[in-house]
Order: C-alpha cells, then structure tokens, then sequence
C-alpha cells in the first residue's frame, strides 16, 4: 500500500474556518498532496506540497491524521494541518492548478472522494471551537 503525504492547509476557527483545496490534473478538487519519500521529512514534505500545489506559506499545526483512501487503489494518506501565514498570488503549480479557500461542508461538496471527505471532516472538527 502506498503512503500519501497531505496538507489540510487552513485559516480560522469555528464558523471562520476555511481551508484550501486545488484542482489535480484531471480537475478534481482536493487537498495539496505528495507521495511518501522518507518518515523523518513529512512535515517537511506536507509544507512543500502546500506551497508548490497551493501557494500556501504555513507551518505545521498537527497531524499526522492517518486515514486509508481508497480511490482506484488503496493507499496509506497521513495529513497535516497546516495553519495559513499568507496565500500567495504566483506559485509554482499555479498554472496546472485552481486553489479555492472554502469552508469544509463545502470543500465536502466538491471533492468527489468519499474517504478523503471523511478525513477532512474529521479533521475540521478540531477546529470547531471558536
């Protein structure tokens, strides 16, 4: 099974609580992502994909959340929260990319997944006290 290193990249807290999610390149919405290269470097890894997919400047705010996604395959995906310092306007997938920042009942309307849906609210409701 596969590991795949994610970034719940996020603002705010209860009702202002937004996070960001990208198109892939097939155009569906998700969280920025990586695949596993080496455990003493995921947060490393999840700031990086953050900025290259998102153009998300952050630092790490928790995690890992592990969750099994199966979407055409199984596969190991431990997220990071990632608390948003600043968006940037250009980034180096800006062009292969669309970047929305949404609330997570949102975001859970637009990404097709089910098992990341569910990671995602369940990551959400750590921030669900204002």
């Amino acid at each position: 099974m596969k590991t795949v290193i994610a970034a719940y990249c996020f603002k705010g807290k209860g009702k202002n609580h937004k996070l960001a999610i990208v198109t892939s390149s097939s155009g569906r919405w998700l969280i920025p992502k990586g695949h596993y290269e080496d455990d003493s470097y995921n947060q490393l890894l999840a700031l990086e994909e953050a900025w290259e997919e998102a153009g998300v400047k952050g630092k790490i705010a928790g995690g890992p959340y592990s969750f099994v996604i199966d979407r055409g395959g199984k596969a190991k995906w431990k997220i990071y929260s990632v608390k948003i310092r600043s968006l940037a306007q250009d980034w180096p997938e800006k062009q292969q990319r669309k970047r929305r920042l949404v609330k997570p009942l949102e975001a859970a309307e637009l990404i097709d997944c089910p098992d990341l849906v569910s990671a995602i609210v369940g990551i959400a409701e750590t921030y669900k006290k204002d």
